[in-house]
């Protein structure tokens, strides 16, 4: 059943490469969250969906995760908190019943595949990722909802 899923999620991949990433990212550039946060967000809007992607460097992760008395749970050798938010177009309401998946491809063409984890308190999907040099980044999800299939992918520059 894994290899069944290992291979629908790199086909999956594979499509949303081939089709290149989302002609419709919109970029909110590095600016600070609410809290004065540094954290770059990146929006797609695909088959229904608003899918925003949120990335944001373990240091200041912690500093919020502190300042909003949540538990630190950063994965020891990452570099980067990402965190994908979902919204049906229609009704603008958050999606919380999906199963999430992510391929970070580096600037040499390394991957990482992870499932993101669903956090209630933000209605949002996260992993952390290792993302060690100055770059572009592919990152890439695959968003299950029962039977529907939903890729989506932007792209990240660390500077």
């Amino acid at each position: 059943m894994k290899t069944n899923f290992s291979l629908a999620l790199l086909v999956a991949f594979a499509i949303a490469l081939a089709a290149g990433v989302a002609s419709a990212q919109h970029t909110h550039g590095h600016g600070a969250g609410a809290s004065g946060m540094k954290m770059d967000t990146r929006e797609v809007r695909v088959e229904g969906l608003k899918v925003t992607f949120q990335i944001m460097a373990n240091p200041e992760h912690r500093k919020m995760l502190k300042e909003m008395k949540m538990k630190d749970d950063i994965e020891a050798g990452t570099t980067h908190n990402v965190t994908v938010a979902l919204t049906d177009l229609s009704t603008q309401a958050p999606i919380t019943d999906a199963a999430v998946s992510m391929k970070v491809v580096d600037p040499k063409g390394a991957d990482q595949v992870k499932s993101l984890k669903y956090e209630g308190a933000m209605k949002s999907y996260d992993a952390y990722f290792n993302l060690p040099a100055k770059g572009r980044y592919e990152l890439l999800v695959l968003i299950r909802q029962g039977e529907r299939r939903t890729t989506a992918g932007v792209y990240y520059d660390l500077k």
